[in-house]
């Protein structure tokens, strides 16, 4: 099964990979999380998508607890590989606020089912075409002993080297362009991941350092209630240790009704493998 976007983008769910049908030799290939946020929001299609969808059915259901700038960095993915592949500054992807997201109004969606290719079916097409041209190797002739004329080979029939040179001549093609192929799949792919954007936990700002404890938010609240003592408070009384897990990750937001902390023993953003966990705590209400 198979997703056409505005008849000019291809999506395979099961590859994780987005391709221009213009130009075939165009293609990204989407993270896990990103490739099934996409699949949730066609599946869905005109409707909205909640947050807490996206979380349940991409992250949850694996048992994983993310951050919530997570999905925004999954959908930010979704966005610039169809903007890659399409070529076209269209919004494809709307986002709702305090709600969740949806693919746009104005985006025609086509779901088709895979037609299942022989892979060998070039080189068995050319064995075949070559064995109709050669004589048939059953057919002996019966020579009258009595005949005075001598058997004429015919003169048409190919010889073995001129068969070598009729089949290196149909593969050749075929070979270019399998290596025409591979060759922009490998261009397209690194430049893609060269442009990536960087961890999300670089933009986090630390605000204080206590009991052992460094706190490191981000803030998305644009007015001046913020929240960040009451998420301070939540956390700790959650039973964190602050010896154990010292370094701790979490935003500060008004559209969500969760707050998920990361607690890790070493410093995100410099270590390799930080050893955190993920601490989600939900309903939460906002103070006005």
């Amino acid at each position: 099964m198979h997703w056409i976007i505005n008849e000019c983008i291809e999506f395979r769910p099961v590859l994780k990979k987005l391709t221009s049908l213009k130009n075939p030799e165009v293609s990204v290939i989407l993270t896990t999380p990103a490739s099934r946020c996409l699949l949730l929001l066609l599946e869905a299609s005109p409707d909205i998508v909640l947050q807490q969808d996206f979380f349940k059915k991409v992250w949850e259901e694996e048992g994983m607890l993310v951050p919530a700038n997570t999905l925004y960095q999954n959908i930010s993915i979704v966005r610039r590989g169809l903007r890659a592949v399409g070529d076209t500054d269209q919004k494809l992807i709307a986002t709702i606020p305090r709600k969740g997201f949806q693919i746009d109004d104005s985006v025609r969606i086509i779901k088709q089912d895979d037609i299942v290719e022989a892979t060998d079916s070039i080189a068995l097409d050319i064995t075949n075409a070559l064995d109709s041209e050669l004589p048939d190797k059953s057919f002996n002739p019966v020579i009258d002993d009595a005949s005075s004329e001598p058997l004429i080979t015919p003169l048409s029939q190919p010889s073995p080297i001129e068969n070598e040179k009729q089949i290196k001549k149909m593969l050749l093609p075929v070979m270019l362009v399998l290596i025409a192929f591979f060759t922009g799949f490998i261009v397209t792919s690194f430049i893609w991941y060269a442009h990536e954007e960087p961890a999300f936990f670089n933009n986090y700002t630390l605000i204080e350092t206590d009991n052992g404890c460094h706190f490191h938010t981000r803030n998305d609240i644009h007015d001046n209630n913020n929240p960040y003592s009451k998420y301070k408070s939540l956390i700790l009384n959650t039973g964190l240790s602050c010896k154990s897990y010292p370094w701790v990750y979490f935003p500060l937001s008004a559209t969500s009704p969760t707050l998920t902390a990361l607690a890790c023993r070493n410093k995100y953003t410099t270590e390799s493998s930080p050893g955190c966990i993920s601490l989600h705590i939900s309903g939460i209400k906002r103070d006005d």
